[in-house]
């Protein structure tokens, strides 16, 4: 399905966050001008943490999760569950550089691996049945909402 013009600016900073989990990811190629090591893996989560991840969670939280509380139960229940996930991607990638060397490829591995189902999880399934349950208008007034926020 095509994503509603409302989504598109979350649905391109998805992009970014899909890199960032397959480059955490054991099996993951080298990618030109990323980082290669655990350690350097570490600290570009941290900035990506700070610069892109957490703004990236507050506009969601603020504006499609809010929107999701006008749907269905299901609708709802996804917008908390993926707000809880938040969370937990925030704390593991915080705790990162309290890890061990040993544990810390096992521990990026995880990081990836959450921070790309959450990702897929927000587009194949939350986007889609937000983009089928809300009429145009609140998709429209969505749209007003994502861009005011960006502009903070």
């Amino acid at each position: 399905m095509k994503r509603h013009e409302s989504l598109i600016p979350i649905s391109r900073q998805h992009h970014d966050g899909l890199l960032a989990a397959r480059l955490l990811q054991r099996e993951a190629p080298a990618y030109h001008g990323l980082p290669t090591t655990p350690a350097a893996k570490c600290k570009y989560m941290q900035m990506f943490l700070a610069r892109q991840l957490k703004p990236h969670f507050l506009l969601e939280e603020e504006t499609v999760f809010i929107f999701a509380q006008d749907a269905s139960e299901q609708l709802q229940q996804q917008a908390k569950k993926l707000e809880a996930e938040h969370r937990q991607l925030e704390q593991l990638i915080t705790a990162l550089p309290q890890t061990t060397a040993d544990e810390l490829q096992d521990k990026l591995h995880e990081v990836g691996v959450l921070l790309e189902q959450h990702i897929r999880q927000e587009e194949r399934q939350f986007f889609e049945q937000l983009q089928q349950e809300l009429p145009e208008e609140r998709l429209a007034s969505l749209k007003e909402q994502v861009e005011q926020h960006r502009l903070l």
